[in-house]
């Protein structure tokens, strides 16, 4: 798997390449000079989705969190290295959704209830995906009469409405455990070589069920990641007007909606590489913005993600090393 990472990793860091020399590589860099020092202001403005992200997480984990180790404080924490996990590390779009596990876990939470409140975030969060997709792209057809260009993200779109519908009917109806036990006997040829967390499933069947019967809690879940989701638009929005382009924030938000999408379309490849940046192009050029605008938008995006990841992943090595000193490990007993 690592391997295969590695190389769609590259696949999609040299399409970036392309895009970006086809565009031209001085007007690229003339229009981030000239935006200048202000484009750092992207970076402190990504807390605000994620802090929305972290309270619909919250809501979702409130009730089994009884000692209150998982304030929403502490999950925006999480939340942070989760986004830099998947942003800069060379794994799959879901390997920031294990370290989150993972730190909780250290942090005294009971394995079960965290791992079902992720597994259905994850599910709620597709939903909320196609659901902003399908917006962005209604929005576009209204402004600019059509949006023949992007067909195949329209598609897409419908394609993938399903497979989140799925993973609510599995979990609603108590079956995701047992899909996923069929699922680790076809890939691995038996279910004694399942993942240790598959193969102690009762009390995470149990959590499981019991979060599907909060649907008022899964719909707050929801609504706090569509208003991630369309803060996150304001990225766009400012970025725009500082590299000299300004637009609406109605043209943000339908550029921003795809752009997620295709990001998580391609959740095999580490960053999305390659991928962000065609959709990017992709949209900009479908709401009258030129290629080397949106290539620009591309590369502000990527410098934020690094800024603001790097801090996390720093803080979440120290923490790690903090939790594995003797004084630690020795109160943790």
């Amino acid at each position: 798997m690592k391997r295969i990472a590695y190389v769609l990793g590259l696949a999609g860091l040299a399409a970036a390449i392309a895009l970006v020399a086809r565009a031209g590589w001085h007007a690229v860099l003339d229009a981030l000079a000239a935006a200048g020092l202000p484009l750092l202001w992207l970076v402190p403005l990504r807390v605000i989705p994620i802090a929305l992200d972290a309270m619909g997480w919250r809501v979702l984990l409130a009730p089994r969190d009884v000692h209150h180790r998982a304030r929403w404080p502490v999950l925006v924490a999480t939340a942070m290295v989760r986004e830099a996990v998947n942003r800069l590390l060379p794994v799959a779009g879901v390997g920031g959704e294990l370290v989150g596990i993972r730190i909780l876990v250290r942090r005294g939470l009971e394995p079960a209830p965290v791992t079902s409140s992720v597994i259905a975030e994850v599910v709620l969060t597709l939903l909320s995906l196609v659901l902003f997709a399908a917006l962005g792209l209604a929005l576009l057809g209204v402004s600019t009469g059509g949006a023949g260009s992007l067909d195949s993200i329209i598609i897409s779109v419908l394609l993938a409405l399903p497979l989140p519908l799925a993973g609510l009917w599995l979990i609603s109806e108590g079956r995701l455990v047992a899909w996923l036990r069929r699922l680790a006997y076809l890939v691995t040829g038996s279910t004694g070589l399942a993942p240790p967390w598959l193969q102690s499933m009762p009390a995470f069947e149990t959590e499981l069920s019991a979060l599907a019967r909060r649907r008022g809690r899964l719909v707050l879940t929801m609504l706090f990641q569509l208003a991630a989701m369309t803060a996150g638009a304001s990225e766009v929005w400012l970025a725009l007007r500082l590299l000299g382009h300004p637009v609406g924030f109605e043209t943000a938000l339908i550029i921003e909606s795809v752009v997620l999408f295709v990001r998580n379309l391609a959740f095999a490849v580490p960053a999305a590489l390659g991928a962000q940046e065609a959709g990017i192009v992709l949209i900009c050029a479908a709401v009258g913005l030129d290629q080397e605008v949106a290539i620009g938008l591309a590369l502000a995006k990527r410098m934020r993600e690094v800024l603001f990841g790097l801090p996390a992943l720093l803080g979440w090595n120290l923490w790690e090393s903090m939790q594995a000193s003797p004084a630690v490990a020795g109160r943790s007993k």
